[in-house]
């Protein structure tokens, strides 16, 4: 495995300070796995230009270590390549893209980042293998062999009063924001009876922290593009530093959503001060959440809907737009197809852990245990040995949960495919980030080519639909052994009592 580091890696493990705890941990995997670390010849470029001559002789001198790639493709040389990114601003922008070049061309498996930017700017050109050192860690340490049990970290419901001011997921507000203290407990403003949601890891540190608030629209200090009596504001988002390459951002974007569609509210808001490096922003921009202005205090506010408007143009639209724009909300019209999807227990229940088919109502999934970064996530990857060439982005996959539960549980949204894939490497990198499948599985299942389904998880059923339903509808005509398409009026009896019409567009 070839891993390129850029140089902000570089900086934080070669330089005067303390090195952060998680460089220390990436580099302790990559050694035992015995990984070869690579820079490029502009990192270099990039060191010699710091105006400390002390530093950069000393950082110099250090990353002798490390191997230089000798031969490095041009981005510049690749006309197509160029043209799905933004034209430079400056010389980091054309080193950056220098960079991600290393990976589109394959001649590294994996670029190591800390630079947020960077990260997106991937993202957009569908690179799974651009990933930030706590995203590292989370992938090289399925490779490792397990040796520790660990017991399983939860999100829980707690009250204001409850939560321990002098956890460290606070120490950055308790920085930017000097009256953060004066809105807790005691002082009143987050109030005694104010729900919030934690992910507590096995040392009892928070990683992740959610407080919805439903307000009206006499409350809020900005000037709303859209009419709404109540609207649900997120108070406070936050994921740790140490909780990142976990997907609970995905989670608690997910969990803010399920308190708007209990307390049948269409619109969330949150605000913002956008840093420089920030992954709050393109992470809650995926989903939907678009910047309208400032308030009062003069910060960024970011609102989404979750219901498309009824003046939505079905005429001229991307499908995939429709879905990230107004998520949960999708497209089901006649442009899609649908299909029932097959999984067994052991994957369905890493894929899907915040589904429980004996509950009436989806208010308890706010606390289910999480124990792995997939099945905190949205996005998801499914991987089958079906052989078809129907399905297509946009489609709609109804999973199917076989041998004991035996019902249709989920509805997910295909946002690409890859088909007829052996190389297992490969298929590891494409679903680096959202993968359920060991290294091992991987390994084991490609030895007979594999089709990859990217998706994004959209609802689960609050009446999963039996076997014997769909026998008794005439929806299948025996076991569903793979993957099948249904008809429109078929899939519409499926969800039927399980998804609400308003959460369809067609």
């Amino acid at each position: 495995m070839r891993l390129l580091l850029d140089t902000n890696i570089l900086i934080l493990r070669e330089n005067y300070h303390q090195i952060p705890q998680h460089i220390q941990t990436l580099y302790n995997i990559v050694e035992r796995l015995q990984y070869q670390r690579v820079i490029h010849p502009l990192s270099i470029k990039e060191i010699k230009k710091d105006c400390n001559l002390e530093r950069q002789k000393a950082n110099l001198s250090k990353i002798e270590a490390y191997i230089v790639l000798e031969t490095v493709p041009e981005a510049l040389k690749d006309d197509y390549f160029c043209n799905q990114l933004e034209i430079p601003q400056n010389e980091n922008d054309t080193i950056d893209n220098e960079l991600l070049y290393c990976v589109y061309g394959n001649v590294v498996d994996y670029l190591i980042t800390e630079d947020q930017k960077l990260i997106n700017k991937a993202d957009k050109l569908g690179l799974q293998t651009v990933i930030s050192p706590r995203e590292a860690i989370e992938i090289f340490s399925e490779y490792l062999v397990k040796t520790d049990i660990h017991s399983t970290p939860s999100f829980c419901k707690k009250k204001g009063f409850q939560i321990n001011l002098e956890d460290p997921i606070f120490d950055t507000l308790k920085h930017d924001y000097p009256e953060f203290m004066s809105y807790w407990w005691p002082n009143k403003v987050i109030k005694q009876d104010r729900d919030v949601y934690t992910f507590t890891d096995n040392k009892n540190r928070i990683n992740a922290l959610l407080i919805p608030k439903i307000e009206t629209v006499n409350e809020i200090d900005f000037i709303a593009p859209v009419d709404f009596e109540k609207i649900l504001k997120i108070c406070l988002f936050k994921v740790a530093e140490i909780a990142r390459g976990k997907k609970l951002g995905e989670r608690l974007i997910s969990m803010a959503i399920d308190y708007a569609i209990q307390n049948n509210l269409t619109y969330i808001y949150l605000t913002h001060f956008t840093e420089e490096n920030d992954y709050l922003v393109p992470l809650i921009n995926s989903f939907g959440f678009e910047f309208i202005g400032k308030n009062s205090r003069h910060e960024e506010v970011f609102l989404k809907s979750i219901i498309a408007p009824k003046t939505t143009d079905l005429v001229d639209f991307d499908i995939q737009e429709l879905s990230r724009k107004y998520y949960p909300s999708y497209y089901d019209g006649e442009k899609v197809k649908k299909h029932l999807v097959p999984i067994i227990p052991y994957y369905h229940k890493m894929l899907f852990p915040d589904y429980d088919s004996f509950r009436p109502t989806r208010q308890t999934t706010l606390l289910t245990l999480h124990p792995n970064s997939e099945g905190n996530s949205i996005k998801k990857a499914y991987l089958s040995h079906a052989i078809t060439g129907k399905i297509s982005v946009g489609d709609i996959l109804l999973f199917y949960r076989s041998e004991d539960d035996m019902m249709i549980t989920t509805l997910g949204i295909v946002e690409k495919i890859e088909r007829n894939l052996t190389d297992a490497e490969k298929i590891q990198k494409l679903t680096a980030k959202r993968t359920v499948y060991s290294r091992s599985d991987i390994e084991a299942i490609s030895k007979s080519p594999i089709l990859v389904i990217l998706f994004n998880q959209h609802f689960h059923f609050k009446k999963p639909v039996s076997y014997n339903s769909l026998l008794k509808e005439n929806i299948i005509t025996g076991p569903i052994r793979s993957i099948t398409e249904i008809t429109d009026v078929n899939y519409r009896k499926i969800i039927k009592d399980n998804v609400n019409e308003c959460f369809t567009i067609n």
